[in-house]
């Protein structure tokens, strides 16, 4: 299932969702990484950053898309995106 934008307001509201989910991802990142207590940019603070904020980020982005009606847009997106990096993976093993 493909959707397509189609509209001006359609657009808009993906743009806000990215932003809102970016913005938020930040913030949680900050407390998150202050929580754990590793120091910064270190390679530890790198990888804890690469592991733990990509799932956040992908969950976050689907809770703000499901807040402004765009569920289906984002989800079928993320679908593609998992397929996509399943297969790189599975042909590189």
């Amino acid at each position: 299932m493909k959707e397509k934008v189609r509209k001006t307001i359609d657009f808009i509201i993906i743009m806000v969702v990215f932003a809102v989910t970016g913005s938020t991802t930040a913030f949680l990142s900050g407390v998150i990484m202050t929580a754990i207590g590793v120091e910064s940019w270190t390679i530890q603070y790198i990888l804890f950053y690469i592991i733990l904020i990509f799932p956040i980020y992908q969950t976050l982005i689907l809770i703000f898309a499901f807040m402004f009606g765009k569920f289906n847009f984002f989800y079928s997106k993320q679908k593609l995106m998992f397929s996509k990096v399943s297969g790189f993976v599975k042909s590189r093993l």
